[in-house]
């Protein structure tokens, strides 16, 4: 038997899609002789096409009308302060964590329609000043931010979280003897893991009124605001560290 898979099990032939676009009966009476047939096939086939290029085309033209509607007009020129998108990072950093927005710049110079120079001079960063416009990104100003004064004299302000509070809150806590006063904290370090898996910090701290600095486990400190400043400035610093600036960044 030679036969095709599709012939054993359909019990037709197959047919293409711009055969099966033909009326019925045209390939098997009318259309006996090839170069008929192949006519008519051409004649469908450029017929298909142009309706395909009237469609896309009109489907552009809906997608442009609307993106266009809820786009703004570039707002950078001369003197607007921006940030520039930087997608290069150090190995072992994860492209989608790390800090890739960079600045302010302010543009010094229109170097055409899609391009723009930066002021780059008395910056930490040593790149290309030329970039194309699609990197940059205005930075956002606040001019009409309220400016009236809305505190209250204090004879007129009621506090109902201070009137529920009993009277001996307002004393200070005093430290106990075998607690110090943390001074500053100057380093931190992956500490001992739990039983999830998590591994906790361990910060080095000095000790107000000591010379010695030692290693603290992140559960026995009670100095969330030291903490958190220390974290802050931390993550800063690794930000602009992640930064890789080796390769110029030239204007497309």
């Amino acid at each position: 038997m030679k036969e095709t898979p599709f012939f054993l099990v359909h019990g037709w032939d197959q047919r293409s899609t711009i055969e099966a676009s033909l009326s019925v009966g045209n390939t098997q009476r009318q259309d006996v002789q090839p170069r008929r047939w192949r006519f008519h096939i051409q004649k469908h086939y450029q017929h298909a096409r142009a309706q395909a290029a009237d469609l896309l085309k009109d489907a552009i033209a809906e997608r442009a009308e609307a993106h266009n509607e809820t786009v703004t007009e570039n707002s950078i020129e001369v003197g607007t302060q921006v940030w520039l998108f930087l997608d290069r990072v150090k190995p072992g950093y994860a492209k989608k964590l790390a800090h890739q927005w960079h600045g302010p710049f302010r543009v010094k110079e229109m170097v055409s329609s899609y391009a723009v120079k930066l002021e780059v001079a008395g910056t930490p960063y040593h790149l290309y000043p030329v970039v194309h416009i699609s990197k940059l990104k205005p930075l956002r100003q606040f001019p009409t931010r309220p400016a009236i004064d809305l505190r209250v004299p204090p004879e007129d302000r009621l506090d109902f979280d201070e009137e529920m509070l009993p009277e001996d809150s307002w004393a200070p806590e005093a430290l106990g003897a075998d607690v110090v006063e943390v001074e500053a904290i100057l380093d931190v370090q992956s500490g001992r893991r739990t039983r999830y898996g998590r591994a906790l910090k361990e910060y080095l701290v000095r000790w107000k009124g000591y010379v010695e600095t030692t290693w603290v486990d992140e559960a026995d400190l009670n100095c969330g605001g030291l903490i958190y400043d220390f974290n802050r400035r931390r993550t800063g610093e690794s930000r602009f560290e992640a930064m890789q600036s080796s390769e110029p960044t030239s204007a497309e």
